[in-house]
């Protein structure tokens, strides 16, 4: 049943996107109105899978694809909050088809269902995680901003006004939202660092120089003097939105490398 309301999701924020993308070339209510109907509908049902799904097999994403499927919910989540706060729909068309990518890997890695070993169904060590991939969640938004940025940036200086230039918002609001959310997203990456290290000294040596902890840590390091520059120095715009994309791609590897490649692969 599970993987039926998942499915359906999937359906369901392909159509949004359309929709979103639609809103590019006519902005019409009816459009809008539709694309954040469908996402929260899509929203429903991933959610209630997602719950049916871990639930079933001890609490948590036992695997990649379901870690991507979790990760994909949750930046959904995050972007039609982001849509409905600041009524921007052009949001969808460069965010939406983000979030359905990262739902992709989860319907092609499709396998059958697992059950978490008795040592990790751990209540907060899924809050632990939960937050890890809100945090990424809110990184990928970031990059997906960033993107906006780079785009209106060039518009802006080759002086070419054209449909993006109407349909985008100012440079000043992008850049703002971002840091925003880079700052929200380094919060929880340090407390993901905090809550990864207790649960790791509970179980012996607290490093052991794993690739998911030294992604994570250069990842923290990496953000962390991104946030220092932007809050002491002053630092925006172009090179802050490169800067916010090169840092998703480190914790993205950070997130990669937590799982096993196979359907069945538990959290490393």
């Amino acid at each position: 049943m599970s993987h039926l309301l998942i499915s359906i999701a999937v359906h369901a924020y392909a159509l949004a996107a359309l929709g979103y993308l639609a809103c590019l070339v006519r902005q019409a209510r009816a459009l809008v109105t539709g694309a954040r109907v469908l996402t929260g509908f899509g929203l429903g049902m991933h959610g209630v899978g997602l719950f049916q799904l871990f639930a079933a097999q001890g609490g948590g994403p036992v695997g990649m694809a379901q870690g991507f499927s979790f990760l994909a919910f949750l930046l959904l989540a995050l972007f039609l909050f982001l849509d409905l706060r600041y009524r921007r729909p052009v949001f969808g068309a460069f965010l939406m088809p983000l979030s359905v990518a990262a739902l992709l890997p989860a319907v092609l890695m499709h396998g059958a269902d697992s059950v978490l070993p008795a040592e990790v169904r751990q209540p907060l060590l899924w809050v632990h995680i939960s937050i890890a991939l809100l945090g990424l969640a809110a990184f990928g938004i970031a990059a997906g901003v960033a993107v906006m940025y780079l785009v209106m940036e060039r518009e802006v200086k080759s002086k070419h006004f054209g449909l993006l230039f109407t349909r985008l918002p100012s440079l000043e609001f992008l850049d703002t939202l971002n840091r925003r959310l880079v700052i929200w997203g380094f919060i929880a990456l340090s407390i993901t660092l905090a809550t990864g290290g207790l649960f790791s000294s509970a179980e012996g040596p607290a490093w052991t120089w794993e690739p998911k902890q030294v992604a994570t840590v250069v990842g923290w390091c990496f953000f962390g003097g991104l946030v220092s520059a932007r809050v002491f120095a002053g630092w925006q715009g172009k090179r802050t939105a490169f800067l916010t994309m090169a840092g998703f791609g480190i914790v993205l590897v950070s997130f990669l490398s937590s799982y096993d490649l196979g359907p069945t692969g538990g959290v490393r």
